[in-house]
């Protein structure tokens, strides 16, 4: 009778690490493991900068096509999905540098959340008419969002709709620290003045 410690165990079980060194042995099974893993998440992160579906699906193969072609000469220096989170990005934001102004859509997934410089009630608790309104800000503010500089536009949803450090932004795009504190500063300038006839002092 055989041992079940002899049992192979399933790939996703094992940790990226594993996974990793795994696929460096060359065992491709144990990056398909890793797009099950990652594909959902990475895709939202992708709608976070491209509106139209297909747009995204393509942004976030992609992302795995360059994964796939650097992971075995990844260096367990980081975590997997930082590295990966890092390509994604860098591939949405060019993507954004070769369309036209018109042609970019911001997308939020999640409208009762993440929305700076507006101090915006929980949905669930807010009345009829405050939720309307609500909504309406929350469209002038991804409209302005849409206004701004493309630079800008790049560091601020990097910054504030992705939760990246100010050192993870200047990584992330190639610039120094104080260059990513400009752009995001004159971001916020650029949008306080755009939304102004729709928010209350206190939000500015």
């Amino acid at each position: 009778m055989q041992s079940q410690s002899s049992e192979k165990v399933p790939l996703d079980c094992y940790d990226d690490t594993e996974l990793i060194a795994q696929f460096q042995n060359g065992d491709n099974a144990a990056f398909d493991a890793l797009f099950t893993r990652y594909q959902k998440r990475t895709y939202r992160l992708v709608q976070r900068f491209v509106s139209n579906p297909e747009d995204a699906s393509d942004l976030t193969q992609d992302a795995f096509i360059r994964a796939y072609q650097g992971l075995g000469d990844f260096k367990s220096q980081c975590q997997f999905y930082s590295w990966l989170y890092r390509i994604t990005v860098n591939l949405c934001i060019d993507f954004l540098r070769k369309k036209s102004r018109s042609e970019v859509l911001l997308y939020d997934s999640d409208e009762s959340g993440e929305l700076p410089m507006a101090n915006i009630a929980d949905p669930r608790s807010e009345s009829p008419a405050k939720a309307v309104e609500n909504k309406e800000l929350r469209a002038h503010i991804r409209k302005a969002v849409r206004r701004l500089p493309p630079k800008q536009r790049q560091i601020f949803i990097l910054r504030h709709w992705n939760g990246l450090s100010l050192k993870d932004i200047a990584a992330t795009v190639g610039r120094s620290d104080g260059t990513v504190k400009a752009h995001l500063l004159h971001a916020h300038r650029n949008l306080r003045k755009h939304l102004r006839p729709y928010l209350r002092e206190t939000d500015l």
